[in-house]
């Protein structure tokens, strides 16, 4: 897979069925009501959202690929959640991956090891939006129904890296990952997508080792910080950034070069670099 087009065929989220909504619709306020009460709940809930989301799948005999929780180093959460899906679906659970907002870089990854020409894709995790006290509030568990196909022209992954973190404060991995991609790039980032929220402090970590990106970056590079507008919506935030990216008019005609970067707190750090593959670059 050269490139990719990302298509989002089904969204369902407490607040909103439109990604278009989501993105690019008024920002809206968090519901009310709804308590946060543990993540086996969470799991629960995110189980009974599978059998909404797995109706929409038509095609079985296209990879399907389930992008869950950021559960890697929660063995038990994650050994439930698996279970009960391989216990539902037997057959269509041979991929599943527990990395929350970064499943999807990882999900494109995957793609390309194996040139899978087109992947149905299923994420699922809890989604929390900031209330009127500035506290992200527990909105429910939210799902997607994606498809990733290979294209010839569009964007495609460079390269990706993941690093489990246990405290972004005290042990910042971004330090390495931003040298290396300073190291391997070959053109100036255009637009960097990025994980401040403007409410937990060690969300901004990324800034403090964006100058080893210097080379890389100038006053036209354009920063997107979804976490402000669509809340913390886990792996659902990775898949609605990778459509941002590939179906927006003004990142096509402004942007070749795109940065993510993604993190969990106690789980892991990551980016993922993109490059557009034009007709003429691929030809």
């Amino acid at each position: 897979m050269s490139a990719f087009s990302v298509s989002i065929d089904y969204l369902s989220m407490p607040a909103t069925t439109s990604v278009d909504e989501l993105l690019y619709g008024d920002v809206t306020a968090a519901l009310e009501g709804k308590k946060w009460q543990s993540w086996d709940v969470c799991i629960y809930d995110c189980i009974v959202k599978s059998k909404e989301l797995i109706n929409k799948v038509e095609d079985f005999n296209t990879p399907l690929v389930w992008l869950l929780p950021a559960l890697s180093y929660q063995s038990e959460l994650k050994q439930l959640l698996e279970s009960s899906l391989k216990q539902l679906y037997p057959d269509h659970v041979e991929h599943l991956l527990f990395y929350g907002v970064t499943s999807a870089h990882v999900a494109v990854a995957l793609t390309k090891k194996n040139h899978w020409k087109k992947v149905n894709i299923i994420a699922l995790d809890a989604t929390f939006k900031a209330d009127a006290s500035g506290q992200y509030s527990y909105q429910g568990v939210g799902g997607v129904f994606a498809t990733l196909e290979a294209k010839k022209t569009g964007w495609s992954q460079v390269n990706y890296e993941i690093t489990p973190s246990i405290d972004f404060v005290k042990h910042n991995q971004l330090n390495g990952m931003f040298t290396r991609v300073a190291e391997q790039a070959q053109q100036s980032i255009d637009i960097i997508f990025a994980p401040g929220n403007g409410i937990y402090h060690d969300s901004e970590v990324w800034l403090n080792y964006l100058q080893l990106l210097s080379a890389l970056i100038n006053e036209q590079t354009h920063y997107e910080l979804p976490n402000y507008k669509l809340g913390q919506i886990g792996a659902l935030e990775g898949v609605v950034n990778l459509y941002q990216l590939a179906t927006s008019p003004v990142i096509e005609n402004h942007c070749k070069h795109a940065l993510m970067i993604s993190q969990e707190q106690a789980k892991h750090q990551a980016v993922a670099s993109y490059l557009w593959i034009s007709e003429e670059a691929h030809n």
